[in-house]
């Protein structure tokens, strides 16, 4: 049924343009996939990917991880989507003491897209890295605009981890993993699996090609485990992932989310028409959306910097996961950009 789709996938490797990929598809129940194609790494040494392949998530961390804990403690009534941070912490700068919880998910609280944060020694202490993030100077008005924001999503996992008392992997396998029997999403990937891994960049310092290590700096100035990046995962588990949104938060008899809560994530917070976002999700943009023109407006999506991305249509109730490594052997291949909308196009002309 998604033979197109997956034929795209496979050209996009033929052409180099990734050295390996898994796709799947999941409509009215039924998975298609996940198909491997291609190769783990062009260097050192090529090494098929399997559907069972370990792909570094990237910024889909955002939502598979730190959206869906803080949607959780919301449920759990330990935050609230309203409460500001002058509320939740005791060392808020007054610039920053009325952004809520919602701002910082929204991607509109004015704190600036990326930060070297990493080259801050505090930052890499556990005791300092909030601190150290809060001083990062604002972009613009809180809730005036949208920018897509990493350093967001680093103060809003620190704060979630300070609430709770609790590292975010801790956090992410007690509220996600293990409720959906996730058996192979974690921040990092440990030793025995180490071979499924799928390589990123060559890292200068280190002198390899990164695997099973985040390839995002910030992400690995707190040791791999950040609300930005870290997760690594594969597109089975993603799938699951998927499948409990679209069935109302519900997987395997057991209710991960409220219904209430999923609803959430089909409303639009942003002050910008241009830029529609829900919780920590994208929404289909009028003028440009990785999911297509075709894909429904009750959709949710994002993407990763490594080359990953997911995309679900409530309306439609299909789901379709792309895990690629463009980032190998560099990050200046940018053909996945103009890739991702063909395949979920794709998707969306099957059905």
């Amino acid at each position: 049924m998604f033979t197109q789709a997956f034929d795209l996938v496979e050209k996009l490797v033929a052409d180099r343009d990734s050295a390996g990929a898994v796709a799947l598809v999941g409509y009215e129940g039924k998975e298609t996939g996940p198909r491997a194609f291609g190769n783990l790494s062009f260097f050192p040494q090529p090494q098929p990917t399997n559907p069972d392949s370990i792909f570094d998530l990237a910024s889909l961390s955002k939502v598979v991880s730190t959206t869906t804990i803080t949607l959780k403690l919301i449920e759990d009534g330990v935050i609230r989507l309203d409460d500001p941070l002058g509320k939740l912490i005791s060392n808020a700068p007054q610039d920053k003491i009325n952004i809520t919880i919602k701002e910082l998910l929204a991607h509109t609280s004015g704190l600036p897209a990326v930060y070297p944060l990493y080259q801050d020694t505090r930052f890499r202490s556990k005791d300092t890295a909030l601190e150290t993030v809060l001083k990062v100077p604002l972009s613009y008005p809180t809730d005036t605009a949208v920018e897509y924001s990493c350093v967001g999503f680093i103060t809003l996992a620190l704060i979630l981890e300070q609430l709770t008392g609790t590292t975010l992997d801790v956090l992410f396998q007690k509220l996600v993993a293990e409720p959906l029997k996730l058996k192979d999403t974690s921040y990092g990937v440990p030793r025995s699996k180490l071979d499924r891994a799928a390589y990123t960049e060559w890292d200068p310092e280190e002198k390899v090609f990164l695997r099973g290590v985040v390839h995002d700096e910030n992400a690995r100035g707190l040791g791999g485990v950040s609300g930005n990046a870290g997760l690594f995962s594969t597109a089975k588990d993603l799938g699951i992932f998927c499948t409990m949104l679209l069935q109302a938060g519900s997987y395997g008899g057991r209710q991960i989310l409220k219904p209430n809560t999923v609803a959430l994530l089909r409303n639009n917070y942003s002050p910008d028409p241009s830029q529609p976002r829900t919780l920590g999700w994208l929404l289909p943009s009028p003028e440009a959306c990785s999911g297509s023109e075709l894909i429904s407006s009750h959709s949710i999506g994002h993407t990763g910097f490594t080359g990953t991305s997911i995309w679900i249509d409530f309306a439609k109730g299909f789901y379709g996961v792309l895990l690629t490594n463009r980032v190998h052997p560099s990050r200046v291949n940018t053909a996945l950009i103009q890739f991702r909308p063909k395949f979920y196009r794709a998707i969306c002309q099957a059905i």
